[in-house]
C-alpha cells in the first residue's frame, strides 16, 4: 500500500507540475545544487552518452551499488550494474542525443534519499522529444541503490513545453 500511495502522490505531483501554468518568479533565479551524487551521475551520464564505449559496468559502479535498480512509471526496468551498462549501450547505439538537464529544476535530500524534478530532452532521427521526470534516488553506502522516476512526455501540439525543452 505504501508503494502505490507513494507512486500516486508522485504521479499527481508530476501532473500538477506539468500543467501549463506560469513558472514561479523565483524558480529561474534560485541556485540549484549539483553537488549531490544523483546530479553528478547525470552530469557524467550526459558526457558518456556522447562518448562511444563510456557506458561500462565499471563506470556505472562509480555511482551505483552492485544491485542498483531503475524503476520507470512503476515498472523495474533495470536491475544490477550489468543491466545499467547494457541498457544504456543499446540506448546510445540508437543514435541521436539524449540529455538530462542539470542542474535539475528541483532537488533536495532527506535522509538516504535525493528527490528530483527535471527535464529529459532528446533529438533522434529528425524528431525532438521532451519529458518531465519526478522521483527519487535511494542511497546506500554513498552510492545510488535505486532510482524511481515517474515520467510524462510533453507533446508540443497539446502541451506548453517547458523552457528547458528543445524546440527543434
Amino acid at each position: 500500500m505504501y508503494r502505490s500511495t507513494g507512486l500516486k502522490a508522485a504521479v499527481t505531483a508530476l501532473l500538477l507540475m506539468a500543467s501549463p501554468v506560469p513558472a514561479l518568479a523565483h524558480a529561474e533565479d534560485a541556485p540549484v545544487a549539483t553537488s549531490d551524487i544523483l546530479s553528478q551521475m547525470f552530469l557524467w551520464w550526459n558526457g558518456a552518452f556522447k562518448t562511444p564505449g563510456a557506458f561500462t559496468r565499471e563506470n556505472f559502479a562509480k555511482f551505483f551499488t552492485e544491485d542498483a535498480t531503475l524503476t520507470l512509471n512503476g515498472r523495474v526496468s533495470i536491475q544490477g550494474l550489468d543491466q545499467w551498462a547494457s541498457s544504456f549501450q543499446a540506448n546510445q547505439a540508437r543514435g541521436g542525443v539524449v540529455e538530462i538537464v542539470v542542474p535539475f529544476k528541483e532537488v533536495f535530500e532527506a535522509g538516504d534519499r535525493i528527490y528530483t524534478y527535471h527535464v529529459i530532452r532528446s533529438r533522434r532521427q529528425g524528431k525532438v522529444d521532451c519529458m518531465l521526470a519526478a522521483g527519487h534516488a535511494t542511497l546506500r553506502d554513498g552510492k545510488i541503490a535505486s532510482i524511481v522516476l515517474v515520467r510524462a512526455p510533453l507533446d508540443p501540439a497539446k502541451d506548453t513545453l517547458d523552457p528547458q525543452c528543445w524546440a527543434q
